[in-house]
């Protein structure tokens, strides 16, 4: 009997190159290195904005399970970002965060992490989801390109004055 490979594996996935060639590589977050990446990411991106601590960060990433799949971004071996995935949301799977630490930015990483989310999506799933703020045009770029659509606007969701956007891809 053949068994359907399941999405999001708590393994090592080889995603390809950035645009210099160095090999980019996702593995399964460690508790030492959420640490690391939680305060790291706390600087940068919409978390600063919204002032998240990277203890809270790195709590998430921890909480790996049935819920979420947390990784590290690895570019020829130096620790380059983080992606947090929950594997079943709405009938797909949800994007809860791409981050990609600044001295990694501009090289390519977060669309071969999209492109990665997207085909592992397609295992189980009808669509891809993810949400964006509204005051990072970057991202939104990012996801556009992939094929993602705004589905809805999210007014306030995380703090007054400051919007969210839902985006979706249909896979199916």
């Amino acid at each position: 009997m053949v068994t359907a490979l399941q999405p999001y594996r708590a393994e090592r996935y080889d995603i390809g190159a950035a645009r210099d060639g160095r090999p980019l590589v996702l593995q399964p977050i460690t508790a030492a290195m959420a640490d690391r990446l939680g305060e790291a990411i706390a600087q940068i991106g919409p978390w600063a904005h919204y002032a998240i601590a990277g203890t809270a960060l790195a709590e998430a990433f921890k909480s790996t399970g049935t819920i979420t799949a947390s990784y590290q971004i690895e570019c020829a071996g130096e620790s380059a970002g983080a992606v947090v995935i929950r594997p079943q949301w709405l009938v797909g799977a949800y994007l809860q965060m791409l981050a990609v630490l600044p001295a990694f930015q501009g090289q390519g990483i977060g669309t071969r992490v999209v492109a990665w989310f997207e085909a592992e999506a397609r295992l189980k799933g009808r669509s891809a989801w993810l949400c964006v703020s509204a005051f990072n045009p970057g991202a939104q770029r990012l996801y556009r390109t992939h094929g993602f659509e705004l589905v809805a606007r999210l007014a306030d969701l995380v703090r007054d004055g400051d919007d969210e956007l839902l985006m979706r891809k249909r896979l199916k």
